[in-house]
């Protein structure tokens, strides 16, 4: 009997053990996940950076331009607001992204905010660009004084630098709704781990 009461003892000892050695697997598996979705996080907050700081340069180099191709002032402000108005979009996107040492259901408010002010920034961005980009050929096919060679040249510059921005900014915005789904898919890991 004295033996069997030592047996279960020892296995009372040993589940207890195995236990608290699964809570700490626990806990070291919650530390590792939120790691990594801050780095995702990182990345995100990286990519939706970027029109902000492709902003800034059109506005520093915008101007410039313009004035030397002959434009008129309307079309540079117009210019100008128009890349304001994209970089602040971008900065209050770029603020929803949640900080992970909070309780996950507001992070997962936030970042599905992020996601949508993301997906939805298209329908408002093309939409200018094809405005702002008819009034600009109008601009310079009208209303300049510039040779026809020239006028070729800055059509096709003007076309080759659409094609890579549009591109460039699809895949942008491609990688921030990818990443931003990846995060989601792994809240609600972490939340069903809970």
């Amino acid at each position: 009997m004295e033996n069997t009461d030592n047996t279960l003892l020892e296995m009372r000892e040993q589940m207890m053990q195995l236990k608290k050695k699964l809570e700490n697997q626990e806990i070291v598996s919650d530390r590792f996940l939120r790691d990594a979705m801050t780095r995702k996080k990182n990345f995100l907050k990286f990519k939706a950076s970027v029109p902000v700081f492709c902003g800034i340069a059109g506005i520093a180099f915008i101007p410039y331009f313009f004035e030397n191709v002959g434009l008129p002032l309307w079309l540079i402000i117009l210019t100008t607001a128009m890349l304001l108005v994209a970089i602040v979009a971008s900065i209050i996107a770029r603020s929803h992204l949640p900080r992970f040492d909070r309780d996950l259901l507001s992070a997962t408010k936030e970042l599905t905010r992020f996601r949508r002010i993301n997906a939805e920034w298209i329908k408002y961005g093309l939409p200018s660009l094809v405005v702002w980009l008819g009034l600009l050929i109008w601009q310079i096919t009208v209303n300049t004084d510039i040779s026809r060679h020239e006028l070729y040249g800055i059509i096709g510059g003007i076309a080759i630098g659409l094609i890579i921005g549009v591109s460039l900014g699809l895949k942008n915005r491609r990688d921030i709704l990818s990443g931003t789904d990846e995060l989601l898919e792994q809240i609600e890991e972490l939340k069903l781990g809970e």
